[in-house]
């Protein structure tokens, strides 16, 4: 490791770092920290949104899944950018117009329950936490490119995003999350075009390929359906069903000065990421000509910038994957906190504490800290909490999908059909991902989709059968 790569490293930090404790000079209460002042423009908005899913899967993980399954590997990058500009359409004018700070807030406005409101909440939370976790951990393979220890360096890198998003709250997450979509949009696709390069382009790796298995057709490598269509829906629907309903996604959108710029702000960091799907996948690819079959896929990436790059460009697209990772921990921090502080503590007791603004950022500041060092100290000493705690990612979107989406339009949703549809819809997501169920002709649906599936069949039976509710806010309608 050469000590000017250290030094692009070092300096990538500091500017990141600065950046966000300069933030701290807008934050002076809890809806600045939670929610930016909700003074985002569309510049600011889009790029929060697009680098909230600009994380280690999509770059590290579709890097892997480039050399694993070759241009089929864009599925999820591509899937992520489909679900913002869904959520551009189905939710964002909605939402925002409502004026609420998370989406357990939606919850209970929308059916008066309390219950349903703390379900969410907690779903939502433990799915945060477990995510962010992996988020470090994924982390360790992209900075183990520096020569530093990846338990130390991912250490470090994460008490850098936690102390910056406890000082300046959202202010922070999306001024430093424009800052890295700048390096990530030079990084990336500079990596992928001169790994293509060494691997003598795609005739270079399409007779790589043909000489390591000779017996077997490279045709679907290299078409964007190769790996089959329910794997391309597998791939696809998880990701399009927790974006329509995920914390980390809405709080942008609330944060957006008004309605329209929220709207504008999705469809755009959807187009983004579906045009940039190309760059990771094609890096995967090309580590796939370069190495061949001897190496670890999720590594593919880390080992193209280490083996093939010069070393000036490698500490660039280093700083790049470093800087994905750390934009989609720091929007997940911040989305977990709001449930931790808005949802669970301001409610603790008899009156609402949201009006005591300068306890509300104090606690905010705390909670942001806690759930971070938790996140951290899970992805580096229990591993196999992580697995576990992603389960709820599964039982968060899977029971929760329905009551948010189908309460928008389907106005004889009741509560009882919600808290129903949560319960039955998280059970059947879990039961699933655990191999509980034997079911044979759904056996090879994603849990995701079995669960929200099961969640849809009792909130509407549930809410058919219970009492029909009094809907006369107009914020809800059109």
């Amino acid at each position: 490791m050469q000590t000017s790569q250290l030094i692009i490293a070092g300096l990538y930090f500091a500017v990141i770092f600065g950046v966000g404790m300069y933030a701290t000079r807008y934050v002076k209460n809890a809806t600045d920290f939670l929610l930016a002042g909700r003074r985002l423009g569309l510049v600011l908005a889009t790029a929060a949104l697009a680098a909230t899913h600009f994380g280690g899967g999509f770059v590290v993980g579709t890097g892997e899944w480039g050399y694993m399954y070759g241009l089929t590997g864009m599925a999820y990058a591509v899937s992520v950018g489909l679900a913002l500009l869904l959520l551009a359409v189905v939710a964002a004018r909605r939402m925002r117009r409502l004026g609420l700070v998370t989406v357990p807030d939606y919850l209970e406005h929308r059916y008066h329950s309390p219950v349903a409101r703390f379900l969410g909440a907690l779903l939502s939370l433990i799915a945060i936490i477990g995510i962010l976790g992996a988020q470090v951990w994924a982390s360790q393979g992209a900075l183990s490119i520096l020569g530093i220890d990846p338990v130390v360096a991912a250490t470090i890198a994460t008490l850098l995003f936690i102390i910056y998003t406890a000082a300046s709250g959202l202010w922070g997450v999306t001024l430093t999350d424009a800052v890295q979509l700048a390096i990530i949009f030079i990084g990336i696709p500079l990596a992928a075009a001169l790994g293509l390069q060494s691997a003598g382009g795609f005739d270079g790796i399409r007779e790589g390929l043909a000489a390591a298995e000779p017996d077997v057709s490279v045709d679907g490598y290299f078409h964007p359906a190769g790996a089959g269509g329910m794997w391309i829906v597998a791939a696809l629907l998880p990701a399009i069903l927790y974006t329509l309903i995920g914390q980390d996604f809405y709080q942008r959108l609330f944060a957006a000065r008004d309605e329209k710029i929220a709207v504008r702000a999705a469809a755009l960091a959807g187009c983004i990421l579906i045009l940039y799907a190309v760059f990771p996948t094609v890096a995967g690819m090309a580590a796939r000509g370069v190495f061949g079959e001897g190496i670890d896929p999720a590594q593919a990436i880390p080992l193209l910038v280490a083996e093939v790059l010069p070393a000036w460009i490698g500490a660039i697209v280093v700083a790049a994957i470093i800087g994905a990772i750390m934009s989609t921990a720091d929007s997940l921090l911040v989305a977990g906190t709001s449930h931790l502080t808005h949802d669970m503590y301001a409610r603790i007791g008899p009156a609402d504490r949201t009006g005591d603004t300068r306890r509300m950022l104090l606690i905010s500041r705390i909670g942001t800290v806690v759930i971070g060092l938790l996140a951290l100290f899970l992805a580096l000493y229990i591993q196999r909490i992580i697995d576990l705690l992603l389960l709820s990612y599964t039982m968060y979107a899977a029971g929760v999908f329905v009551p948010v989406v189908m309460g928008l339009y389907w106005p004889r949703g009741t509560a009882a059909g919600a808290v129903s549809a949560i319960i039955g819809g998280s059970l059947t997501g879990l039961a699933a991902a655990q191999g509980w169920l034997a079911l044979p002709y759904l056996s090879e649906w994603p849990p995701i989709v079995l669960g929200a599936l099961v969640s849809l069949i009792v909130y509407v039976a549930v809410s058919l059968m219970t009492e029909a509710p009094d809907r006369r806010d107009p914020a809800e309608q059109g």
